[in-house]
């Protein structure tokens, strides 16, 4: 009954045969049927291009992760949770160190293959709501997942947490909770951003060697839970293999330039998922699924193919939306095209961090890479990466959909308004949502404002070509 499905995500017909017993023993803990199977043809086919053979293999491979992750137990795996966000080049780490480790983010897996592919999230969220994380107290949904996820045993229970509060104050909560309830081992790399509001783009030593202590630790503690080493050639093929997965990525990134734009962000959110959680497909299996695209979609530029009609106003978005593609399709039936988010564009100051040559040890060059990016840095950073952005990619707008449930960044939605309007000049439309959860925040209940604001876009627009 699901031979159809993995054929449409990109599998050959001796692959499905071949991972049967597997796909059959996952989809039976999953609780994934007949009706399910036919609710995510249905969804691919309408959310996703399907003539792209680069697309249907990026979903491929999150059917495959759902399937390492929840097999992961009884294949014999020792099991680590790192949490989003993360430090990707040590989830990579670990699962370079040995074969024997499974490494990756549960919730993005739950998310986006229970979430986008076959839209059956909700009962997740609700488990996690009826376990210590209510309804209607701004809990992180994406938390939700990894609490709901181990509580209805959909992912088995893992060997180690591997948790970060340098950005985000619930996700070691939600850890801490695991961890007492459970007695699951916990390591937290934590930090805090205290720079000073104009410091950035400049990275001061003391807040790069404090997180690479953090780095260290969170390391060292793993190999004594774990029972492996992870030697100096691991973390130096781990960062090597990281920073070419990225290359590649901007570079495909980068036809997103041209006008009209070739490709939707929405059939790009495989490859830019499974590179922010790097598990040992993500390598293995990306660098082919990005360069398949790549060839596609200078195919499509060629042609002068777009998603949106040339001339469409451009416009920012803070990230992906992880769970519902409806919502980043709404945007483009607005007639607004979205080349990059806040957390994929690359700017000169992250360009600069992978060319550092000032720090020497492999955890002080991660902690520099992270905090370059500026939302790890602070408020002040998050906006000076909106402004280059705005300006490399010379958007006409910013559609500022922030997280209504995070609490870390709920601090910035008007001071980020206020400062684009000032620098670089251009409206910003701030919507309060939900990346994680659409069951309050979904497509429908933001469309008036977003086709408002494109309205307005499009008369900027066409008033400043006209002096």
């Amino acid at each position: 009954m699901y031979t159809e499905l993995f054929k449409l995500c990109g599998f050959e017909p001796e692959e499905i045969e071949k991972e049967r017993p597997r796909i059959e023993k996952a989809f039976q803990k999953a609780g994934i049927g007949r009706e399910d199977i036919e609710r995510a043809e249905g969804r691919v086919k309408r959310y996703f291009d399907m003539t792209s053979l680069g697309v249907r293999k990026g979903l491929g491979i999150w059917l495959e992760q759902l399937i390492d992750l929840m097999l992961a137990r009884e294949e014999g795996k020792k099991i680590v949770y790192p949490d989003f966000p993360t430090i990707p080049m040590i989830t990579l780490a670990l699962n370079l160190a040995s074969e024997e480790v499974y490494c990756q983010t549960p919730e993005i897996v739950l998310d986006f293959v229970m979430g986008q592919i076959f839209g059956k999230l909700d009962p997740i969220l609700e488990a996690a709501e009826a376990h210590g994380m209510p309804p209607a107290s701004a809990m992180c949904a994406l938390k939700q997942a990894r609490l709901g996820g181990i509580l209805k045993g959909i992912v088995p229970m893992p060997d180690l947490l591997l948790g970060t509060g340098f950005y985000c104050d619930l996700t070691p909560k939600v850890d801490d909770l695991l961890h007492e309830i459970y007695g699951v081992p916990m390591v937290i790399m934590d930090g805090c951003m205290d720079s000073g509001w104009d410091e950035f783009p400049e990275i001061r030593p003391r807040r790069v060697k404090a997180l690479a202590g953090e780095i260290r630790r969170a390391i060292d503690e793993s190999e004594k839970v774990l029972g492996i080493k992870i030697t100096d050639e691991v973390l130096d093929k781990s960062l090597g293999d990281f920073v070419g997965l990225w290359t590649a990525l901007y570079g495909l990134w980068d036809f997103l330039k041209r006008d009209p734009m070739p490709m939707s962000l929405v059939d790009l959110a495989p490859v830019w998922w499974f590179s922010t959680t790097t598990e040992r497909r993500g390598i293995t299996e990306g660098f082919g699924v990005i360069a398949a695209l790549t060839d596609e979609i200078k195919k499509k530029v060629d042609a002068g193919v777009g998603v949106v009609e040339k001339g469409a106003p451009r416009v920012l978005i803070m990230c992906h939306q992880a769970t519902d593609p409806n919502v980043m399709r709404m945007i483009e039936e607005a007639g607004l095209a979205i080349p990059t988010t806040a957390l994929m564009g690359v700017t000169s100051a992250q360009a600069t961090s992978y060319l550092e040559t000032k720090y020497t040890t492999w955890e002080e060059k991660v902690a520099n890479m992270l905090l370059c990016h500026g939302l790890y840095h602070s408020t002040s950073g998050l906006i000076h990466r909106y402004r280059e952005l705005c300006k490399t990619w010379e958007l006409d707008g910013v559609l500022n959909l922030y997280q209504f449930s995070c609490r870390a960044f709920c601090i910035s939605p008007l001071l980020v308004k206020k400062s684009i309007e000032e620098d670089p000049g251009i409206p910003v439309l701030s919507l309060e949502g939900d990346m994680w959860d659409s069951r309050t925040y979904s497509a429908e209940a933001l469309r008036t404002r977003v086709e408002a604001f494109a309205e307005m876009l499009r008369a900027a627009k066409t008033a400043k070509a006209l002096k």
